[in-house]
């Protein structure tokens, strides 16, 4: 599996370009401020087939380019829809964290838990994982022990849950989910370097009580 981080956007958001082949099919997950162009060379770089564009959540710097994105390679739109209203209207949640510009969008496809993404011999199963916001979603391909944690779990942190619909009880719950899962699982998050379960397992087994 190949794996290529795009960083976007003032608050460094990381949306990745994932797939299994040169000239195969591909995902990207979230689409941060001004990825477009950097996502779309890359595509044709490697000729592939956008197939899908999955966001972890609703939060404005992971869902900025959704327009541009599905505009420029036709790709289906992927969210829950527990965070319809988040991509419907992006200034929800951003308590004041910026006034860039971001075009309201609707996922094609609902992504529920058990649900499992496909791209050519890839396949990733959704684990809802609500507390950042109602619609937080992983995306884990037991295969490479690879998992997609948008905002729930990064490096030596977890998700915030001060915004609109964030549930400190929820995140708990998820963490406890995550921290199931083999300490060799890479962990690629929405901020900033990649780290494994085993790294973050300290954290994980805290026991936030909420």
């Amino acid at each position: 599996m190949y794996v290529q981080p795009v960083i976007g956007g003032p608050l460094e958001t990381v949306g990745y370009l994932v797939y299994d082949r040169q000239g195969g099919s591909a995902l990207i997950v979230d689409a941060p401020f001004g990825s477009t162009a950097r996502f779309s060379k890359a595509l044709a770089s490697e000729k592939l087939t956008l197939l899908y564009i999955v966001n972890t959540h609703g939060h404005w710097d992971h869902i900025a380019d959704n327009v541009a994105l599905t505009k420029a390679t036709g790709a289906t739109l992927c969210a829950h829809s527990w965070d319809a209203t988040r991509l419907a209207n992006p200034t929800l949640a951003t308590e004041g964290e910026s006034a860039l510009p971001v075009l309201p969008s609707k996922a094609d496809r609902n992504l529920n838990d058990g649900d499992v993404v496909e791209i050519g011999a890839i396949q990733f199963t959704v684990l809802h994982t609500p507390g950042h916001s109602p619609g937080s979603i992983c995306l884990y391909n037991h295969k490479d022990s690879i998992i997609f944690t948008g905002d729930t779990l990064h490096r030596h942190a977890v998700g915030g849950v001060s915004f609109a619909g964030g549930n400190i009880a929820q995140l708990a719950n998820s963490l406890r989910r995550l921290a199931e899962l083999p300490d060799d699982t890479r962990v690629y998050s929405g901020h900033g370097l990649s780290t494994t379960i085993k790294e973050e397992r300290w954290l994980l087994e805290l026991g936030l009580d909420g």
